[in-house]
């Protein structure tokens, strides 16, 4: 059972939190409630035993990114949950280490996932301690790969795929999602939904029995003149172009290579 500590400025919220939602039936045990970040941080100092702290951000005495830079160099996991999709905050809680984003009102669903993934990577991490071995660092805080989930949704929705969808999936923010995928994979969201749907496009432009209006309805396009003009942008050549045998300028790397 994993140690959690909720902080929320607002009691309702804060209590609604503590007993209605089945913690221990989740593996994680609320050992401590509070409204400010102040009084959290000084119950975590005194019980090193406390696992996750699940904070609101916009609070009085000590905000949840101030109380989350205190515990950047910690082993505890930090989630973060707010009523703004700031992207002030998004990059305070990757520069934090922050392992989740909750944008309020939080559903049931939302939380649910969010402690799923948490606790799959608590265990992993917890796999990894070599028993007949002293402790000689702290624990690393557990990370769900952001990254990896991304990419696989694009990779398998790139004709419909958008931002707000992987961040609904993912239960994130959408500026969360955003600011921390494109630190993770040094691309935007959208360039990389480009990147998947141009490769995709290559292989299919390739066999001249494909009509351009086909081709651009299967990777997501609503017309030929919209593929054309990312064909030309990415590859530095049109369809039309490379079907005349006209080799690729720009990402010939990409050919053969789908992501």
């Amino acid at each position: 059972m994993y140690q959690i500590v909720i902080v929320d400025d607002e009691p309702r919220i804060c209590e609604g939190l503590v007993h209605l939602f089945p913690w221990e039936s989740m593996g994680f045990h609320v050992v401590g409630s509070f409204t400010n970040g102040r009084d959290a941080l000084a119950f975590i100092n005194a019980h090193p035993e406390v696992d996750v702290v699940m904070t609101d951000i916009e609070m009085p005495v000590m905000n949840g990114i101030e109380l989350s830079r205190q515990l950047r160099d910690q082993r505890i996991a930090v989630v973060f949950f707010s009523a703004y999709q700031d992207f002030e905050y998004a990059r305070s809680a990757i520069i934090n280490h922050v392992v989740d984003y909750l944008v309020k009102p939080m559903s049931y669903d939302a939380i649910s996932a969010c402690m799923k993934r948490l606790k799959v990577s608590l265990d992993a991490e917890k796999s990894k301690a070599a028993p007949a071995s002293p402790p000689v660092a702290p624990r690393e805080r557990p990370a769900f790969d952001l990254e990896a989930f991304v990419k696989n949704y694009i990779e398998k929705n790139y004709r419909t795929a958008s931002l707000e969808e992987a961040a609904s999936l993912a239960h994130y923010s959408i500026a969360y999602l955003s600011t921390a995928f494109k630190q993770a994979a040094g691309m935007t969201f959208s360039d990389w939904l480009t990147r998947v749907r141009m490769q995709k496009s290559l292989a299919l432009i390739r066999n001249p029995k494909n009509k351009l209006y086909w081709i651009a309805e299967a990777v997501g396009y609503q017309n030929p003149k919209n593929l054309t003009r990312n064909f030309k942008d990415y590859y530095g050549v049109t369809p039309q172009e490379l079907r005349a045998g006209k080799p690729l300028l720009l990402h010939a790397e990409d050919e053969g290579d789908e992501p």
